[in-house]
């Protein structure tokens, strides 16, 4: 009896090892049928004849499992594929945060980055921000576009209750056209899109300090800025855009007039390349209707109806 023990024993063994990649959470029960598959072999075998039926059914039972499995763990895999590809799209994507609020000095995020208050110390920190901020972004341009309908306007402080000296506005007019040069560079080619001062007659508020007109254009040739003035009577947009050294157009949508930055609360956006590009193609056509000047900034004149005589309008039929 010993001999049948250790070769019903030996074929349990062997059974084992041909099936050790059962499912886990099935393995208990595998191995009660498989020694009671094993006796039965062991039994058969040692006293004469042997039924395969219980060995082919379980070999099929096997089979079924293992191809069940395989389409499991392919879902499995593919699915896992999906969510890595996810999550690597996740972490690459430019992160979107607050100036405000966060530190993060990169140029690839959204910037709210000037608070807006009414008193001095917060108008001037304003403004250092955002031209240090527009300054370092414009470092690399070869040529720049500013959309700003108030670009060369000076809003006068509304933090102060005593009214400035006429000496105070000058100095503060001639140094709202320094700060603008400075943080634009030099050597440059720049575009100034901006609506001028109507005609006398067409009525409307100022849209252009003379004085800081007149500054900027007497700098021109000393900082080497090539420039071209294009006024307009219809404008809205506050847009900053350059054109690198690698002929790429990059655009930031500024929520106020410079004259407004600091006194308000004031948003810094990034625009998208494909928006930027489309955004360009309106640029060129707003500079192609504009009235433009190469030497400093200009009021705008609206064209006039031309005056037609008498003698012409009898001659066209009129009366």
């Amino acid at each position: 009896m010993k001999n049948f023990e250790r070769w019903e024993k030996y074929v349990l063994l062997l059974l084992r090892q041909n099936f050790q990649d059962a499912c886990n959470e099935e393995v208990d029960a595998i191995n009660k049928r498989l020694e009671r598959l094993a006796k039965r072999i062991a039994y058969d075998t040692y006293f004469g004849g042997l039924d395969l039926r219980p060995v082919v059914e379980l070999q099929n039972r096997f089979r079924h499992l293992e191809d069940r499995y395989e389409r499991l763990e392919n879902q499995v895999s593919s699915a896992m594929s999906i969510i890595l590809n996810e999550l690597t799209r996740g972490f690459n994507r430019p992160a979107i945060r607050c100036r405000m609020r966060d530190d993060d000095e990169s140029d690839t995020i959204t910037k709210f980055i000037v608070p807006g208050g009414p008193s001095s110390e917060i108008v001037e920190r304003g403004r250092i921000q955002a031209d240090d901020f527009l300054s370092n972004w414009l470092e690399d341009a070869l040529e720049i576009t500013i959309l700003d309908p108030f670009l060369f306007k000076r809003e006068t402080p509304s933090h102060s209750e005593v009214a400035e000296t006429h000496e105070e506005r000058e100095a503060a007019e001639t140094r709202h056209a320094d700060d603008l040069l400075a943080l634009l560079g030099k050597r440059k080619k720049i575009n100034f899109i901006y609506r001028g001062n109507p005609n006398k007659g067409d009525g409307g508020p100022l849209k252009v300090t003379q004085r800081v007109a007149n500054r900027i254009a007497d700098r021109l040739s000393e900082l080497e800025i090539k420039a071209t003035f294009f006024v307009v009577e219809d404008l809205h947009d506050r847009v900053w855009m350059k054109l690198d050294s690698k002929g790429r157009w990059h655009a930031k949508v500024i929520g106020t007039s410079r004259g407004g930055i600091g006194k308000r609360p004031t948003y810094i956006l990034s625009m998208e390349p494909e928006d930027c590009a489309e955004y360009l193609k309106f640029v060129r056509s707003l500079m192609d209707r504009a009235q433009k000047n190469h030497e400093r900034p200009m009021d705008f004149k609206k064209p006039r109806p031309k005056k037609v005589s008498n003698a012409e309008r009898i001659r066209k039929g009129g009366f």
